[in-house]
Order: structure tokens, then sequence, then C-alpha cells
């Protein structure tokens, strides 16, 4: 039941209803009723404000389905409960801004196929955090990863935040990338030479040692390779 998920969820994030009231900006007896059972599902925008505050899914908490946590906590998860223990309440558009959360998942490994991408609420980033990043807050996305291929760098599960501005590679750095088959994949670039082709080229590089498992490949020169954006953080500036 949503009332179980939400007491659980109070409980370990060690909130008061009052706390998660001002955090969501509700009032404290729409909490009550979650709590009583009285409401049998959350609104998408109380969903939401509710999952975000207390740092658990949302399909978890809406459907009891998957698990409650995603594998790694994000900072700016931490932000938010911080601020509401602190009586600071939701995320003001002062201090905060809420980044689109992109309804896919960047593989890495050997990718994730992706037909169509949308919009899934968001999470919360203060906006110096972005600022310090030199990402324009029109620009910033967050995506999922998955696989190994990036470890230690990136986790499995773990939040990824983009620049969507910056799609020019660039020596090293590390691209959310939607190959000409479909795949999306996070990967670092490299500009190395390529003796098959007889001259540098872009590569495709996991941060794995393990090449056996993940090797290098090469940036299609196909006008279906698109760069989504830069990843620029991960709980770590990258």
């Amino acid at each position: 039941m949503l009332s179980e998920r939400l007491r659980i969820a109070i409980k370990e994030a060690g909130m008061s209803q009052a706390e998660l009231a001002r955090a969501c900006r509700v009032k404290p007896s729409s909490v009550n009723g979650w709590l009583s059972g009285k409401s049998k599902f959350l609104r998408g925008e109380n969903l939401l404000a509710a999952a975000r505050v207390l740092n658990v899914s949302e399909v978890w908490l809406a459907t009891g389905d998957g698990l409650m946590h995603t594998q790694l906590r994000t900072k700016a998860a931490s932000f938010v409960l911080q601020d509401a223990r602190e009586g600071v309440g939701t995320p003001t558009e002062d201090k905060f801004t809420l980044v689109p959360q992109l309804d896919i998942v960047a593989a890495c490994g050997d990718g994730k196929f992706v037909d169509h991408v949308v919009v899934k609420g968001g999470i919360a980033f203060k906006r110096p955090t972005l600022r310090n990043l030199g990402v324009p807050e029109r620009a910033a996305r967050v995506i999922y990863a998955a696989g190994g291929s990036m470890l230690p760098t990136i986790q499995d599960g773990c939040i990824v935040l983009l620049n969507t501005a910056d799609t020019e590679p660039k020596e090293g750095k590390v691209y959310a990338i939607c190959m000409p088959d479909g795949e999306l994949v996070l990967k670092r670039l490299v500009l190395d030479y390529h003796p098959v082709m007889g001259a540098q080229t872009w590569i495709v590089r996991s941060d794995n040692p393990d090449k056996i498992a993940y090797p290098d490949k090469v940036l299609p020169p196909d006008a279906r390779t698109m760069i989504i954006g830069r990843a620029v953080w991960n709980d770590n500036k990258l």
C-alpha cells in the first residue's frame, strides 16, 4: 500500500510528517491523508516531489514495483533532504533548478536501444553547482548509467548530469552518444591513430581496463551518430 511505502521511506529518511509536508509544499493534512490510507495514490507533481525529497524511486513509491532506491544516492537529493530538515522547504527557484530526467538509460556496456527520448520528472540541482560545472540551466539533463564498461569512473545505476550544449568532441571527455543503430552509450572520446584507417580519428573508449570485454571502437562517421551531450557530473566532477 502507498501508506506503508511512505512510512518506510519517511522513517529511513529520518523526517517528520511536518517536514515532508513543508518540503513537498502541501498541507500537513494532505500528508496525513497519504499516511492514513485515505489517499490511494499521489498526483503526479506530489509523487515527484515526495520521491525526490525522500530519495526513493517514483515507480516504487507509486506502485511498489522495482527497487526502493537507485543504486547510488545523488548529492542533489541530499541537498533537498538537508534543506527540508533545516526548514528551508522544497527547492526554491532562486536556489535550485529542476533538471529534466531523460527517460532513457545510457549503457556503460553494449548499449541500450533508443527509439525515442522523453522527459520523465527531474532532479533538483543547486544553481551555483551548475554554474561551477559550466552547465547552462537550459542545457542540463540527467540520465541513468547502466553496465560496467565505464568502471571505476561511472558506477552502474548512477545518475549522470549532461551538458547538452557541449556536443563537440574534446579529447578525453565522456559523452552520451547515440550510435547509428540506435544504441545510446556513455563513453570517453579519445583522438588516436587507427591503423586500419591510417589516420587519427575519434575512438569510443571504455574506462574499464578489460579491453577484451570492452574493446575500443571508432566513432562512426555517420550522419546518424549524434552526441547528446558531455557528461560533467556523477557524484563527482568528470
